[in-house]
Order: C-alpha cells, then sequence, then structure tokens
C-alpha cells in the first residue's frame, strides 16, 4: 500500500513536471470546478429535472376531483284531463352530480404517479453522478494524454536535433550514413506517434468540452492527473454497498413496486365508477308540480370484467420484476470486473520504484549525449529512446486504469465507501 501510494505520488509530480517543468501543480479544485461547471450547464440536467417536474404533475393531475357536472330538461308538457280536452303547460328539470371514483382508485393512482417521480428523482440522481464521473475520469485521462504526448515531442524533438547533428556532422564513412537513415526513419515513426498522441490529447478536450457545454476548442486544464489514491477495498462490501444503492436498482425496484399498484388498479377499473347529487323538477299544466330529490347514476359491471388490461398489468409486472433480477446481476458483474481492474492496476503500481520514470528519463537523455560521443551504437540510443516512451506509458495508464476503476466502482455504489475526492 505505501509503495502504492508512493509510486502514484511520483507520478503526480512527474506528470506536472513533463507538462510544464517551471509550473506548479494544477489544485485539485480545478477539477471539481470542472465537474460542477458541467452539473451546471450540461442541458441533459435540465432534461432530467423536467422528467421531476413532468411527474409530480401528473401527481397533482391524479388528486383532482372531477368537474361536478350539471343537467338540464325543459319543453311543452301535454296533460289530457280525464273529463276531455287537452291542456297544455310545460315541464323543466334540473340535476347537479358529482362524479365520484369508486372507493380505492384515486389512491392507486395517486401511489402510481408518486413512483413515477421517485424514478424520475432516481434517473436524475444516477445522470449526475454518471456525468461527475466521466468528467472526472476525462480530465484525467487529459492529464495522462498530455503527459505522454510531451514525452513523444520530447524524444522527436531529441531524434531531430541528432538528424541536424549528423547532418552537419563531417561524413563518417558508411557506419555514419546508415546511422543518419535509421535516425531519419526513426524519426518519421516518433513524430507520427507524437502527432497521433496530441489528436487524442486534443479529442479529450473536446469531449469535456461537450459534457460541460462549451465549443470544442475552449481550454481544459492539462496536468489534473490521477490522484495517489488506492485505499483497501473488499468485493463483498462493494457488491452489498451497490445492491443497496445503486441507482438503476433503486429504479427497477420503484418499478416492481409500481407495477404491482398498477396490477391493483387495473383491477379496480372494473368496478364502476358512480355520480351523486339533487336535482328538481317542475311541471305546470292545469296545476303546478315541483319537488327536489337526489340522483344517483352507476354502470352496471355485467360483462366488462377488464380481463385484458388485468393481464397486460400482471405481464408487465413479471417484466419488471424479470429486469430488475437482470439489473442485479449485471450490477454484480461490474463491480466483480471494476474491483479486479482495481486489484490488477494497484499490483502493478506496487511493484514499481517511486522514481522509475525520472530514472528512465534521465537515461535518455544520456544516451543522447553518449551516441553523440561516439560510445554507444545507433540501435541503443533509439531504444533507449523507446523504453522511456513505452514505460512511462505503460504506468501512466495503470495510474489512469486505477482510478478510472475506482470511479466505476463509486459510480455502481453511488458513493458508498470511497474516500472524499
Amino acid at each position: 500500500m505505501k509503495g502504492t501510494c508512493a509510486f502514484l505520488s511520483f507520478l503526480l509530480l512527474a506528470a506536472t513536471d513533463l507538462v510544464a517543468r517551471a509550473a506548479e501543480p494544477q489544485p485539485q479544485s480545478a477539477l471539481e470546478a470542472l465537474v460542477a461547471e458541467a452539473l451546471t450547464r450540461n442541458p441533459e440536467v435540465t432534461y432530467y429535472a423536467g422528467a421531476i417536474a413532468a411527474a409530480k404533475g401528473q401527481a397533482v393531475q391524479a388528486g383532482i376531483v372531477p368537474y361536478p357536472q350539471i343537467e338540464g330538461f325543459a319543453g311543452p308538457w301535454y296533460s289530457t284531463p280525464t273529463r276531455g280536452g287537452t291542456a297544455t303547460g310545460w315541464m323543466q328539470e334540473y340535476a347537479i352530480y358529482q362524479p365520484v371514483f369508486f372507493p380505492g382508485k384515486m389512491s392507486l393512482a395517486k401511489a402510481i404517479a408518486e413512483r413515477d417521480v421517485r424514478v424520475a428523482e432516481l434517473g436524475l440522481q444516477q445522470f449526475r453522478l454518471s456525468l461527475a464521473m466521466q468528467v472526472r475520469t476525462l480530465a484525467y485521462r487529459l492529464g495522462v494524454a498530455t503527459a505522454n504526448s510531451r514525452i513523444a515531442r520530447e524524444i522527436s524533438e531529441r531524434a531531430a536535433s541528432l538528424v541536424d547533428f549528423l547532418r552537419r556532422r563531417p561524413s563518417a564513412g558508411v557506419q555514419g550514413y546508415l546511422d543518419l537513415r535509421i535516425l531519419e526513419g526513426s524519426l518519421v515513426d516518433l513524430q507520427r506517434l507524437a502527432r497521433e498522441l496530441e489528436q487524442n490529447r486534443r479529442a479529450i478536450q473536446s469531449q469535456i468540452n461537450a459534457l460541460r457545454a462549451r465549443p470544442a476548442t475552449t481550454p481544459v486544464p492539462d496536468t489534473i492527473f490521477p490522484p495517489a489514491e488506492a485505499p483497501s477495498l473488499s468485493l463483498p462490501t462493494l457488491q452489498a454497498q451497490a445492491k443497496d444503492r445503486n441507482y438503476a436498482l433503486l429504479m427497477r425496484q420503484t418499478e416492481i413496486d409500481r407495477a404491482a399498484k398498477s396490477l391493483d388498479a387495473a383491477k379496480l377499473a372494473a368496478l364502476p365508477d358512480f355520480s351523486v347529487g339533487p336535482f328538481w323538477i317542475g311541471e305546470k299544466g292545469t296545476n303546478f308540480d315541483q319537488g327536489p330529490g337526489i340522483v344517483f347514476t352507476s354502470g352496471l359491471p355485467f360483462w366488462n370484467d377488464n380481463k385484458g388490461n388485468i393481464l397486460t398489468a400482471e405481464a408487465q409486472r413479471r417484466q419488471a420484476e424479470a429486469l430488475h433480477g437482470s439489473a442485479i446481476w449485471s450490477v454484480q458483474s461490474a463491480v466483480a470486473a471494476s474491483f479486479a481492474t482495481y486489484l490488477t492496476a494497484r499490483k502493478q503500481l506496487s511493484q514499481q520504484s517511486h522514481d522509475v520514470i525520472s530514472r528512465l528519463r534521465r537515461a535518455a537523455e544520456l544516451a543522447d549525449r553518449q551516441y553523440r560521443l561516439g560510445a554507444i551504437p545507433v540501435q541503443t540510443f533509439l531504444e533507449m529512446q523507446r523504453q522511456y516512451l513505452t514505460s512511462a506509458q505503460a504506468l501512466y495508464t495503470a495510474a489512469l486504469d486505477l482510478q478510472t476503476a475506482l470511479l466505476n466502482l463509486e459510480n455502481l455504489t453511488a458513493g458508498a465507501t470511497l474516500a472524499p475526492r
């Protein structure tokens, strides 16, 4: 553990030195500023917030009682008296009644809407955590890419200087001629590699700017290096925390609850709603007759048992349960994979000397001086430069893999166990 932290601490210092020899290390606040800006400006945050507002609107709607209804009838009225003849008049009838849901229907509608709100809120929390993890990962990748690009550029400049040196040196026979051509060919490959690494660095910069809704060429701090954090973790603990806290699993569990409420609602839907209210009727013919009363209306559930919707709701509940079970296995597998990557990278870094990269850099500089003096062949010079580059890339990649795995575990466990950043 001590070896890991010491080596990672050196990586941070070495990368900063490679990126800007005389500059101070980029403060950690720069990374948090990037994360905060992405959480504030990313348009998808607004989308998920809108989904919550829409779900809350449906929850409000589920608790609204329908409008009262009014009915009126009016028209001529004819009456035939018992002694012959016909009397005419008019009649009118008015009723006001309030539609009422069958008991339990409104509470179930509210419960379903509340589950929709919960799913929307979990979706926003999951996206915010995922977005923060993406920004951190890309910021670390940018720091590593910048360090690798600077090393490649340093080596290609060293090789170009040697080519210029050999061209200006008096002819040294066939060996000098061949050395010059070997260096020229190697310089082409080194320049290609430096160009590819620089392109990769710019691509990562564009991705960070896309997440924070900025133009692709907006400057981004490029000295944010993977921190020296390698805490001891336990796979069973991580899997238990992921099962209890993972946002995707919480969403699936909420969807199961919602499906169960929808099934209850489908069963209740077979029972008819009703309405009740006062009415008044008046008739005028030979006499004027009038009177109030109570009106009651209801459907008769003779043949509509809502069987189709009940079958659909049952199937949707089974689907929700199946998705939840599948999500559990998927999350557990992802935790195990990230944990294995974390252990592998941690072990690799702990086995390396804390000053290996600085020693390789000094050796590469020494090879340059010794070749100019004729003490070593060109193959030794080139091999030393390649070892410097490839070893630095391998160790920086291991440091990046370590932090990426740690961030993935933080995402999967909703930040349950990892140390504050």
